[in-house]
């Protein structure tokens, strides 16, 4: 690896991918790389930049003598916190501008103090603003029999109950395959789904593929699976009515994570008086099939 590259960590649905790259590419976007910070990041960030800024022009002021009125020589505290209360345009007024240069200091930093309260806000504002959906899914993706056909399912839920309309699923299957020239590649293969919209999203929804032989899926064991470094990657997509914005979310389930002949436990229940109810202290679990075949086959 020469020195104009570095290792950096992609992440592709739960997927963690290395990629070498240029050392600037992350750095030539500032504006994504900060939306894209978590929050403990961003303000540990915000920080040592307002802490680096007022550094810098205390700094400035202190190799200024006299430029700052009732600054005591020698103490660097009284310069640096004076750089505070001017980026802020605070200035409770002890300490002031006393000469042409520092009167020039003065104005640079409050101009960007005023320039960096806008971005700061902008980037907060819009931090906070980005739709996120709230979407819980289901641990395990499972392979089963059903109505005498072979099903992949797996189930999710809105985890804010209110409502997503207009909600669409995709299901994709991604695996390692070799060519007739032995050259390996991965391939991604579109699963079609039972049902892959539902105009309201506000409880649970179960994804069903069924594995005929038109599947990517058809005659594949868990071994096979697992040889292939096979992945099945679901996103969703809708329009949030309380954010009035579209909203997405998405999982990976790696090969490891697919169980055979088992099914989900019922979580919709009515209660005595008649009323329907969602257990979701059972969302992730499994319960287990009369039979126990291995093979994905109708």
């Amino acid at each position: 690896m020469t020195r104009s590259t570095r290792v950096r960590t992609v992440h592709v649905g739960d997927t963690k991918v290395l990629t070498t790259r240029h050392p600037h590419g992350r750095l030539s976007d500032p504006y994504h790389m900060v939306l894209t910070l978590s929050w403990p990041l961003f303000f540990t960030g915000l920080v040592l930049v307002f802490v680096l800024v007022n550094l810098l022009f205390g700094l400035a002021y202190w190799s200024l003598p006299g430029s700052i009125a009732n600054a005591r020589e020698g103490h660097f505290s009284d310069y640096f916190f004076f750089s505070v209360e001017t980026l802020a345009t605070v200035g409770y007024g002890s300490m002031s501008p006393a000469s042409l240069m520092g009167h020039t200091v003065a104005s640079i930093e409050i101009l960007l103090g005023m320039v960096g309260v806008a971005i700061t806000t902008g980037l907060v504002f819009v931090r906070f603003s980005k739709p996120t959906a709230r979407i819980l899914f289901s641990d395990r993706a499972i392979i089963r029999e059903l109505d005498d056909a072979r099903f992949l399912m797996l189930r999710m839920a809105n985890e804010r109950y209110n409502r997503i309309v207009e909600a669409t699923a995709t299901l994709s299957f991604i695996r390692l395959e070799v060519n007739a020239q032995g050259e390996s590649f991965v391939r991604i293969h579109d699963l079609q789904l039972v049902r892959q919209r539902t105009p309201v999203f506000a409880l649970t929804w179960t994804l069903m593929h069924k594995i005929d032989d038109g599947s990517p899926l058809f005659g594949l064991d868990r071994a096979q699976l697992m040889a292939a470094q096979c992945r099945i990657l679901v996103s969703v997509t809708g329009h949030d009515e309380t954010v009035a914005a579209a909203v997405y979310a998405d999982k990976s389930y790696g090969a490891q994570e697919v169980v055979f002949d088992r099914r989900f436990a019922d979580i919709l229940e009515l209660d005595a008086a008649g009323d329907r109810t969602v257990d979701m202290t059972r969302f992730h679990e499994l319960e287990d099939m009369v039979f126990a075949a291995q093979v994905v086959r109708p």
